[in-house]
């Protein structure tokens, strides 16, 4: 397997921005998607060999894609929000993989972070309905108290906890474009 080249991937990341230095090049991009690729064929733009993850970047302002790029040279950028979409997008497809399975899944660590949860929040895999007084927001709040929480949940909430998990998260997960 070959390591990664800064120098490939400094240009390759710069030729597709605006800006013409790396520091300001890289604030330019965002995380749009993750395929994972168990055969490992993957090459990056910078050359390494051998990647799982398959990530596709886009720059907003150049309308610019590079794809596929690792999660290591995502996080050379050294950006929070990117590096927080490659954690999110990691989770997620380990989430996609035990719902496939037919795991068991609970609002645990295991498939969970506040991340996760926020990154469902904000692309609506909460709808409203009835359930939530027509206002997605309260599932998610619901959700994100229940993960918090230091004791245990009572019967009721542990039913509308699997419920979410089970009929309203899991469609959207299994759908989500992002997740190649």
């Amino acid at each position: 397997m070959n390591t990664h080249n800064f120098g490939t991937l400094r240009g390759a990341v710069i030729d597709a921005s605006l800006s013409d230095n790396w520091s300001d090049a890289v604030e330019e991009w965002q995380v749009v998607g993750v395929e994972e690729d168990q055969r490992r064929t993957g090459i990056c733009v910078c050359g390494k060999t051998g990647l799982l993850y398959l990530y596709t970047i886009f720059n907003r302002q150049t309308q610019q894609s590079l794809v596929p790029i690792g999660s290591q040279c995502i996080r050379l950028f050294e950006v929070d929000e990117l590096n927080t979409s490659v954690n999110v997008l990691e989770q997620l497809l380990k989430l996609r993989a035990a719902y496939a399975a037919g795991d068991r899944v609970d609002l645990t660590s295991e498939y969970f972070s506040r991340g996760v949860l926020a990154y469902l929040w904000e692309n609506g895999a909460f709808p409203a309905n009835k359930f939530n007084r027509a206002n997605g927001d309260n599932d998610y709040k619901f959700l994100l108290d229940g993960f918090n929480q230091r004791h245990e949940l009572t019967e009721n909430e542990k039913r509308k906890v699997w419920v979410l998990v089970n009929k309203t998260i899991k469609p959207f997960v299994m759908t989500d474009e992002r997740l190649g």
